[in-house]
């Protein structure tokens, strides 16, 4: 029983080693994690019944992404714009790679940059404060600034 089982939890070490892997090298996008089948029903789950522009999920202009530190707990933080527009549209996204967790905000300013509507994707209760500061962060330029500013542990 032991030898029919091992291949089975090599392959499931092996998925875990390689799925922390591709998170750990930075490439990772907003467009990315709505589109692998890895993270596409987490993508999902986060959006429920609402929709995001069609230049998030097929890729806008990313920005490298930063890891931060919320309750104990390491989050990647992602961040895109429409593309040839930035100052009109922008998301930023907190993801978990070890849980999956994706919550978002999604930033539309008017034509003259006076008005700015943010609306916020999956915010759960141990993200409503700090998770909020981080992605309002991320939106503003004050997390790539300030980087260190923003580990809540």
């Amino acid at each position: 029983m032991i030898r029919k089982s091992l291949p089975i939890l090599t392959v499931v070490a092996s998925c875990l080693i390689l799925g922390k892997s591709a998170y750990a090298d930075g490439s990772v996008t907003i467009s990315n994690l709505a589109s692998s089948s890895e993270t596409r029903s987490y993508f999902q789950k986060m959006l429920g019944k609402r929709h995001l522009p069609s230049w998030v999920t097929k890729g806008g202009t990313d920005s490298p992404s930063r890891e931060v530190t919320i309750q104990s707990r390491k989050y990647l933080v992602l961040t895109s714009c429409k593309p040839h527009d930035c100052a009109s549209e922008s998301v930023a996204m907190l993801f978990s790679p070890q849980t999956r967790e994706m919550t978002a905000v999604l930033s539309k300013s008017d034509a003259s940059g006076e008005n700015q509507t943010l609306a916020w994707f999956n915010v759960t209760d141990n993200l409503s404060i700090d998770g909020k500061t981080v992605l309002f962060a991320a939106l503003s330029g004050s997390l790539e600034n300030h980087p260190q500013s923003f580990n809540y542990r």
